[in-house]
This record gives C-alpha cells, structure tokens and sequence, in this order.
C-alpha cells in the first residue's frame, strides 16, 4: 500500500502563495488602513502591492460597479462593445501623451504585456519583417508570470524554474547609478546603460529584434531605480533608428504614481507603446490596460488587418466601469498632482533614515520610493541572502502596524535588500510621518541585530 502523506500544516482550502504560513484575514479596510479580523489596523505603506492609489473603501467606485453590473455584467467584445469600455479607453489615451488613441483593456499587468508582445509581433509582419521576433528588455525588471512576460523578465529568481519554456531574448543591464554595472559614474559615464542598448541590437542582429521594453522606474526587485533625465531619450533614438518598438511598461507607475499622468512623462519622451494596471483599477477589479500610438495602430488599419488576440474578459464592462471611476476619482481629487507634492513630503521625511547604519540608500519620485539595505555602506557591500533582511524588515514593520513591500536580488540577481514604498495617493502629511516613524523603527530593529551578525 502507498505510504500515506501527512496532511498540510495550513489547514484552509486555499493554495497560498507561501506553504506552511498562517495568513490573516482581512476584514475591512478604509483611506489609508486595512483591518484584519481579530481587529488590528495597518498603515498601507504598500498600496497592496503597488495598487492602491486613490484609497480603500471609495463608494464612488463601488456604486459605478454595481450600477454597471446590474445594467449588462458581460458582453463578449467578439460581438459588442459598451459604454463603460468606449468611456474608460477615452480616459486612459486622455491621460497618454501626445498621439495615443487606442486601449486595449485586459485583466492583469501581465496580461497587458503579454498583449504589447504580441502586438510588437504582428505590426513586424505588417510591416513585412517576419525575421523580427526579439524582445530586449533589461536584467532585474519583472514583466508579468505568463510565459512571454516572464520571457521578458530579468529577475533571475522568477525565471529559473521556468527556463526551459521562456524565449531567449536579450537583456541589458538597468539604469542603477548606486551599484552602477559599468562602474561609471553619472553624468561622465555617457549614460553606458542606455546605450547598451545599442550593443545589444548589433548582437542580437538589428534586423531581428521587434521592440524594446523598459518600466519608466523600476518596481519591487530593483526597489525604485530612477534613472538619469537622458536615459530615455537616448532609448527612444535608439529604437527609432533601428526600426523598433519602445515599450514602456507602467505597471506600476502610470496615471500619477510618481507625480504625473504617466510615468515617461518625466523624461519627455513618447513611447509607441504603453501597458498600465494596478492603480488604474484601485485594486477594485483586476485590470490591465495596453495603450498604443496612432502611428502603430494605423499600420494595422492601413493593411486592412486584425489584430489576432483577446481574451474572454477583454473589455469586461464591470471592469471598465471601475476603471473609470478610478480615473474620475483621480481627476476630481487633484490626485497627481497630489502625489507629487506628497511625494516631495515624503521623501523629505525618508532622508533621516540615512544614518541607519543598513540603509544604504534611498531613493524615489512622487509617491514611489525604495530604500536599499546594505551591510557595509562604503562598499555598499549586499547582505548575504539567507540573512533575509529585507523580509525582516517587513515583518517587523508589520508587526508594528506598516505594510511594505520587501525586494530581493538588486545586486545580483540573488543578493540585494530593499523596502519599496507606495501609499495611496490620498496620503496625509500625518500618515507619511507615521509611515516614516514606524518604518524608522524597523529598520533600527533590524539594524542592531545585522550589524552584530555582520561584526561577529
């Protein structure tokens, strides 16, 4: 007889995300704040994860979904569209720089991505080079967890156990002035990483590679790089040159997370594509959205030619009637505006967190900031990753009342802490102090206990 098999620790029917962990249960969450069911209250110094930009519990948004819901909760856009999906596709190109006129609306980050692929695929054939099958894309970066997504990721720790299903496209190294891959330093090193581009075309084959895909500002595994005012305008002449797509992947940082509509407006420059999700929903529905330039668009409608893709949930009314809310709530709260101005506030605050001794450096713009956990700062010398000192941190923080966002692998793909910050961007000046202390706090707990361990 086979030998029988204990049952699990956990002993609820979910397949969670970490085996053998008791998760708490949320119960309410409202503004700023999430409760959990034995009554403990937590500043979302998370935003979930990067999600929540105009606050927990906004009954605008609750009333939009209910009112669409009951009105026509699903038409597949194989045969319609609706209201809700023409009223949200208009608000996201309205906040798209200058010649962007069509959405794309989906489910997920990944999604979306998965979308620009594909997209970046057909329009080659279009234009008549099949041979143009590559995506470059940079080390570190995390694309979505579908396999072309996850094709484009750089983080090594997400693509390992999948390596055998992923393409094998190029990847340069990010635009990280701290722990600079060229060791150069800014503004005399020319800006090698974006020129690494350039290098990795020639590799590749100029006449093989389809677009190039980059996050405006990097998210949880490079825990916040900005990088330099030329580094995207330098991308854009490059993709132009060779014929290319630019992809710029705002996830993450699209519709006010850093202080502006999207996240590339800060460097001025006009992307041919642009995939969104998280806080263009709130973390009110899943959704994810691709945006593209006319210029793009008009290649398919010139040759008379579908694109050939979707999915079930495409367009989903329900879906577009939140995302429009959001985007409505947005405007009508000033919110980007809102951002960078508390984002200034914030990281005002951050900046008394450099005297301790792990905090390495801090970084960010609007409301999105890293700090990076180092174990010697003048080397800037990474803890060993079995410490886990970023998770640590977390905890501790969560303990106390702060949800963060724990990052590994900044400095090589394995080694690297950092502590990633996006609160809503509905964000007090009290709330960023309370962030900033409670926080402080964590980090003092931690340091004390590593520098020892480091000493010993």
């Amino acid at each position: 007889m086979p030998t029988q098999r204990p049952g699990p620790v956990n002993r609820d029917p979910v397949f969670h995300r970490e085996v053998g962990r008791d998760y708490p249960v949320v119960d309410r969450a409202e503004g700023a704040y999430v409760y959990d069911s034995r009554g403990r209250r937590y500043l979302d110094a998370a935003g979930g994860i990067f999600v929540v930009n105009i606050g927990h519990g906004v009954r605008e948004v609750v009333d939009a979904m209910a009112a669409q819901a009951g009105r026509a909760a699903f038409a597949h856009t194989t045969v319609f569209t609706s209201e809700a999906e023409l009223g949200f596709a208009q608000k996201l190109v309205d906040l798209a720089p200058s010649g962007f006129t069509k959405a794309w609306i989906c489910t997920s980050g990944s999604a979306a991505n998965e979308t620009a692929l594909k997209l970046a695929r057909e329009y080659q054939l279009i234009k008549g080079h099949p041979e143009r099958t590559k995506i470059i894309a940079r080390w570190n970066s995390y694309h979505g967890s579908s396999l072309g997504a996850l094709s484009m990721t750089g983080q090594p720790r997400r693509r390992e156990p999948y390596l055998p299903y992923l393409q094998d496209f190029p990847h340069i190294e990010p635009p990280y002035c701290y722990r600079c891959p060229f060791d150069l330093t800014y503004p005399g090193c020319g800006l090698a990483c974006a020129r690494a581009l350039e290098a990795a075309i020639e590799e590749a084959g100029p006449d093989t590679v389809a677009a190039f895909i980059a996050e405006p500002i990097s998210g949880g595994p490079l825990g916040t790089i900005v990088p330099p005012k030329e580094y995207f305008p330098i991308i854009r002449e490059i993709c132009d040159r060779h014929g290319i797509l630019m992809i710029v992947d705002e996830v993450i940082t699209g519709v006010g997370r850093i202080g502006h509509n999207f996240g590339i407006d800060h460097w001025g420059t006009v992307p041919d594509i642009i995939t969104a999700a998280k806080g263009i929903g709130g973390g009110y529905v899943p959704v994810g959205a691709m945006l593209v330039h006319e210029r793009v668009y008009a290649a398919f409608e010139d040759a008379g030619r579908s694109f050939r893709h979707g999915e079930t949930f495409t367009g989903h009314p329900v879906i577009c009637a939140a995302g429009a809310a959001v985007l409505d709530y947005v405007r009508d709260h000033g919110l980007i505006a809102r951002s960078a101005a508390m984002g200034r506030v914030l990281g005002s605050l951050l900046q008394r967190l450099h005297d301790i001794p792990i905090v390495g450096d801090i970084r960010g713009e609007g409301l999105l900031w890293g700090i990076e956990l180092v174990r010697d700062k003048a080397a800037r010398a990474p803890f060993p990753r079995e410490r886990a000192v970023a998770e640590k941190v977390a905890k501790v923080a969560f303990e106390t009342g702060l949800l963060v966002i724990a990052g590994t692998g900044c400095a090589d793909g394995v080694r690297g802490d950092t502590i990633s910050l996006s609160p809503p961007l509905t964000l007090s000046e009290a709330q960023a102090g309370e962030l900033v202390d409670a926080l402080e706090t964590a980090l003092r707990t931690v340091s004390v206990v590593e520098m020892a361990v480091a000493r010993a």
